[in-house]
C-alpha cells in the first residue's frame, strides 16, 4: 500500500494528500509534526533523497519500498504510475504548461509564501518552545540549506527587506493566475489538473498572508478559482487531515529565494 508521511494539509503536504484523494487511491497516513521536527528522525530519512529534499520540509511517499521527495513530482508520479482518473492533459501543450507552471511555483512562489508563512506563524511558535533544545537539533540537519532555514524562523531575522520581496513575488503570482484564468477556466487547459493542485497548494494560504494581494476585489477570477477547488470533494478530504484544525497556519522553511522573479 502507498504510504504518506506528511503534516499538516497546507503548502507541499498538501499537495499530494489532494492528488490521492482525487485518484481515489488508498494510502496508509503518517502525520509526522514538522514543528517538532519529528520528520527528522523517521525511519526513511536515511535515503539520499530524502536528506536532500531541495522542498526542505516536504512530504515523503513510499511506494514498493520507494521513498520519494518533492511534492510535485509526487503528483506526476502518481499520475503515471496509477493513470486511472488522469491529473495532467493529454495534449503535448498542456503538459507543457503543467511543468511551466511547476517551474514558478518552485522558484518564485513557494519561497515567497514559505517566508510569510514562517515569519508570521513558525517564528512566534518557536519562540514559545526551548530555544536551546532546537538549537541543538538543527545543529543536527543533514544540509546547510535546511539549518539556515530552521535557525532563521527560531531567531526571526527575516529582513523588512525579504518580507517585501516576498509580497512583491506572491503579486507576480496572484497576477499570473488571474491573467491565465481570463482564457481558462484551469491553468493547463480543459479540467482540472496537476497545474491546479501545485499553484492551489501554495495560493490557498496568501489571502490570509498577503491579503492586499489576493482577495475578490484586486483578483476576483483567482479568489473564485480558491474558493472552486475548495469546495472539491478531494480537497475537503485533503483538509480534514488536519489535527491542528488550522492547516493555513502550517509553515516550515521553504526552499531558497531565486534570483529569477
Amino acid at each position: 500500500m502507498l504510504e504518506l508521511y506528511h503534516w499538516e494539509p497546507n503548502t507541499f503536504s498538501l499537495k499530494p494528500l489532494i492528488v490521492l484523494h482525487e485518484k481515489g487511491l488508498e494510502y496508509m497516513s503518517h502525520y509526522v509534526d514538522f514543528l517538532s521536527l519529528e520528520q527528522y528522525t523517521l525511519p526513511v530519512t536515511s535515503a539520499l533523497e530524502v536528506r536532500h529534499n531541495p522542498e526542505g520540509e516536504g512530504p515523503i511517499l513510499v511506494d514498493k519500498n520507494v521513498p520519494m521527495t518533492e511534492s510535485f513530482f509526487i503528483g506526476l508520479y502518481l499520475d503515471e504510475a496509477y493513470p486511472a482518473k488522469p491529473l495532467r492533459r493529454g495534449n503535448a501543450y498542456a503538459r507543457w504548461r503543467t511543468l511551466m507552471w511547476a517551474r514558478f511555483v518552485n522558484e518564485v512562489l513557494a519561497p515567497a509564501v514559505s517566508t510569510l508563512g514562517c515569519s508570521k506563524y513558525l517564528a512566534p511558535a518557536l519562540a514559545r518552545r526551548d530555544k536551546v533544545a532546537l538549537a541543538k537539533t538543527i545543529e543536527r540537519m543533514p544540509t546547510k540549506e535546511q539549518r539556515d532555514g530552521w535557525l532563521a524562523a527560531l531567531n526571526n531575522t527575516y529582513s523588512d527587506d525579504l518580507i517585501a520581496d516576498s509580497h512583491r513575488k506572491v503579486g507576480l503570482a496572484v497576477k499570473k493566475v488571474e491573467d491565465a484564468l481570463a482564457e481558462n477556466d484551469w491553468l493547463a487547459g480543459e479540467g482540472f489538473s496537476l497545474a491546479d493542485i501545485d499553484v492551489f497548494s501554495l495560493l490557498a494560504s496568501v489571502p490570509d498572508l498577503s491579503p492586499e494581494a489576493l482577495n475578490a476585489r484586486v483578483a476576483p477570477r483567482t479568489f473564485a478559482w480558491l474558493e472552486h477547488i475548495k469546495s472539491r470533494p478531494a480537497v475537503k478530504a485533503a483538509f480534514a487531515t488536519s489535527k491542528t484544525g488550522k492547516p493555513l497556519e502550517a509553515f516550515t522553511p521553504g526552499p531558497e529565494h531565486s534570483r529569477w522573479g
